[in-house]
């Protein structure tokens, strides 16, 4: 492919046995995909004709030829990262949720087979985890088949790259002869989609962190402003709290119906929250995308992931960090008094042993 290009003219920028910029990337996929049976063997016939051939005119002209098979075939996806740090996390997060998929039952909707017992007893179904130096790599195995992810990186670029080998036709009951090849092709490219599929319905740890960065940060739409939602701020958090009432989510809520609950969440009496605090409130979260006005009313209602950010923030906030913390920053809270609070002591004492043995100050 990277030849072809060349020839034509068409400027791009190499990945190792890839690309990760092309000017013209329909002519590129293009040219991969004439890359098929009847091109490998007009390549074979042409050096068959140049060469010494092993039958003579007269046993070709009886039927004698050579035909070409298949020992293994490989097909891969390349998705190139737009931050290279994304790449890692997403892949990172991957390989910890993933590690199941070399089981039976993920095997079987990978490839689109039903296993066999006896291939299922003799451990030909697995994954495995692989490092090279802090690289690491995913791995499926079905049989003599295998589908393996890792990271491909140069100059910056970093791509996730997916592939799948297939080492025996017959493993599929398929043949090894060359018109075969549409048809592993077709088998390949699955199961490189379903895997990503699976993976996709896990981990969505680089979009959740992008989400989480915006509410961070304060939104603009057109020539409006709003200000951030900061994890943590007592204001923010008494906000969501309230926006998660039963209460409120039939009919939507108005500005007068919302300053009551939230001056209440937030220790206040109700003349503190003025209309103008929060139409405030109300103007940033509707920046943020997480409410949105119903037509023809003053009324709002939570959208789909204004609905489930706030339901995080508050659940994370009040089942998981205040208990947390209270326990491990509290002076009176002994080792014994919780499991978190044992676990911190015991790592304090091994820190002081460890730096008393390398006499650190």
């Amino acid at each position: 492919m990277k030849c072809q290009l060349e020839r034509r003219g068409i400027d791009y920028e190499a990945l190792d046995n890839g690309i990760w910029w092309c000017k013209d990337l329909g002519s590129a996929q293009r040219i991969c995909a004439r890359f098929d049976e009847q091109k490998i063997e007009g390549f074979f016939r042409k050096w068959l004709r140049r060469l010494p051939h092993p039958f003579s005119a007269k046993e070709r002209q009886a039927g004698y030829r050579y035909e070409l098979s298949i020992l293994q075939a490989e097909f891969s996806l390349t998705q190139i990262w737009d931050r290279a740090l994304s790449g890692r996390c997403f892949f990172e997060e991957v390989i910890r949720e993933n590690i199941d998929l070399g089981r039976p039952e993920q095997v079987q909707l990978i490839f689109s087979r039903k296993l066999k017992k006896s291939t299922v007893a003799d451990g030909r179904c697995r994954t495995r985890i692989l490092t090279q130096g802090v690289i690491p790599s995913l791995h499926i195995y079905y049989k003599n088949t295998r589908s393996k992810q890792y990271l491909k990186a140069a100059k910056r670029r970093t791509g996730l790259r997916t592939e799948t080998t297939i080492n025996d036709a017959y493993d599929f009951g398929i043949g090894r002869r060359l018109r075969n090849l549409p048809a592993l092709r077709q088998i390949g490219f699955e199961a490189n989609h379903r895997i990503l599929k699976v993976e996709k319905l896990t981990q969505d740890c680089c979009i959740g962190q992008q989400s989480f960065q915006q509410l961070q940060q304060p939104a603009k739409v057109e020539a409006q402003h709003g200000s951030a939602l900061r994890f943590g701020d007592p204001r923010v958090q008494a906000l969501f709290a309230v926006l998660v009432l039963f209460s409120l989510q039939p009919q939507g809520f108005r500005n007068k119906e919302l300053r009551p609950l939230l001056a209440q969440a937030l220790g206040l009496d109700s003349p503190q929250i003025t209309p103008g605090k929060m139409s405030y409130d109300l103007r940033r979260l509707r920046l943020h995308g997480l409410i949105e006005r119903i037509p023809g009313t003053h009324r709002y209602q939570l959208t789909s992931t204004g609905l489930r950010t706030a339901l995080f923030y508050s659940r994370a906030y009040a089942r998981v960090i205040r208990p947390g913390l209270s326990q491990i920053a509290n002076p009176n809270f002994t080792a014994d008094s919780s499991k978190l609070n044992a676990a911190f002591c015991r790592l304090e004492n091994q820190l002081t042993a460890y730096f008393a043995e390398k006499k650190a100050a």
